[in-house]
């Protein structure tokens, strides 16, 4: 059984023997692309005239020490999914494709050692059909069940069955959306929880690239229209920005005003990411990542005025700083709401190869206000509402990627968090081992 004397002996050998094992890999090929578990396999095998197929391999493991912090019992969580997932893409002209993703998993679950819930799941990740290219190459026009994601997956990372217009102008892409997640059953196994909400999008992106600067703007109106009982509908106006500000220096911003309605209060809230990650011309390539987000908490509940800022519901905070493998941005094992909180990272990387990366990212949580809920995050329990101090987490990532076929990319993902004065005294520490590997033929 891993305990915390365990964890911390990883986080200080797997560096090396990550280093040790690559090396020798050194020389080959280097991409720019990061492993992400939810893109889906590249179909590159011809079965049929117009007809191409792919499929991956996939297997996921995390194991949680002590996941609720403030149980005097240790509880340890672990979940084993092993999945295949098969892509197929119709292709008979190039305005037009026909696609489908689907995928079979079982989820295993064991608490203490014991063997809990057994799921079998088999889903309709993505179906869709896309017009594109049409009117001189400008107007693009998709229907059915397709991804929704952005660069740093902070406004959305869901697919979702919608209708998407997407235009180009130049260096300018508008696009135009209206969606619902899980209007048809994803899991035709399983009964999925129906969601009443709607969205509508507008989303305005210009991108270019001068003297190998790459810049990124983005500027959107997000409408998240729930018909439920909740009554909680948020309009999201907000700017996304990325690139190059030197040859060494990235930066990010996201940033959102959202107000509306969340039952019989008004919202009015903000929040923003903002960050940057300087590249040092020295072997491996080792980098420093700094980052600030910050989500406006509410400092009177009952003035009628909602001031805490919430995400769009859809979002995964996902991405990477400067390796191999996308995680979770805001802690592997927190992993919060950008909702009434501070949070300040810092990281530190190498790419000991060409294919693989190390990151150590340190994360430090404070609430705007002090509540005594938090609106949504990894964890079993709340906070007391008297103190702000949420705590620290360290997380150590580890990832690989291979482009060459067949395609194998893997990542390790250690999380230790230290719950802060905002929780029990007799809180103890949680810990996090994540193991992802994906075989694509």
């Amino acid at each position: 059984m891993l305990n915390s004397k365990s964890i911390l002996f990883l986080f200080i050998l797997t560096p090396f023997i990550l280093i040790l094992l690559s090396l020798n890999l050194y020389a080959q090929g280097k991409t720019n692309l990061t492993f992400d578990p939810d893109d889906p396999p590249e179909t590159t095998i011809p079965i049929a005239p117009y007809l191409t197929f792919g499929a991956q391999l996939d297997l996921e493991y995390n194991f949680f020490g002590n996941i609720d912090p403030e149980n005097e019992i240790e509880k340890n969580l672990s979940i084993l999914e092993p999945g295949l997932t098969l892509a197929f893409s119709f292709d008979p002209t190039r305005h037009i494709q026909a696609f489908l993703e689907t995928s079979i998993s079982r989820q295993i679950t064991f608490t203490d050692g014991d063997k809990g819930e057994d799921n079998l799941k088999l889903e309709i990740e993505q179906g869709y059909l896309l017009f594109k290219e049409l009117f001189d190459d400008r107007l693009s026009i998709q229907l059915g069940r397709q991804r929704f994601e952005d660069e740093r997956e902070w406004l959305y990372d869901e697919d979702l069955d919608a209708i998407r217009l997407i235009y180009d102008i130049s260096d300018i892409s508008l696009e135009l959306s209206a969606s619902r997640l899980n209007i048809v059953d994803r899991d035709l196994l399983n009964s999925d929880e129906k969601e009443r909400i709607y969205n509508y999008g507008f989303y305005a992106n210009y991108e270019t690239e001068h003297e190998e600067k790459e810049k990124i703007l983005g500027a959107y109106a997000f409408l998240r229209d729930d018909r439920s009982q909740d009554n909680e509908s948020p309009i999201f106006l907000g700017i996304q920005g990325e690139g190059d500000l030197t040859e060494n220096l990235e930066y990010w911003l996201d940033t959102a005003f959202v107000f509306g309605e969340s039952g019989d209060n008004d919202i009015r809230a903000f929040g923003f990411d903002i960050g940057s990650i300087y590249q040092f011309d020295l072997p491996f390539e080792p980098s420093v990542t700094l980052s600030y987000a910050f989500g406006s908490g509410d400092s009177n509940p009952e003035d009628g005025t909602d001031s805490n800022f919430r995400q769009s519901g859809l979002q995964s905070n996902e991405g990477s700083f400067n390796g191999a493998a996308d995680f979770k941005y805001y802690g592997e094992i927190f992993d919060p709401e950008l909702s009434n909180i501070h949070i300040l990272s810092a990281g530190f990387g190498i790419n000991p190869t060409e294919q693989s990366s190390i990151d150590i990212v340190y994360h430090y949580y404070r609430q705007h206000r002090a509540a005594d809920f938090i609106r949504d995050s990894a964890l079993n329990t709340d906070p007391n509402g008297t103190t702000k101090d949420i705590g620290n987490e360290f997380d150590l990532v580890l990832g690989y990627e291979r482009i060459r076929t067949p395609k194998l990319e893997a990542a390790l993902k250690l999380g230790y968090l230290l719950p802060g004065e905002a929780f029990a005294s007799n809180s103890e520490n949680i810990f996090l081992v994540k193991f992802e590997i994906q075989y694509e033929f």
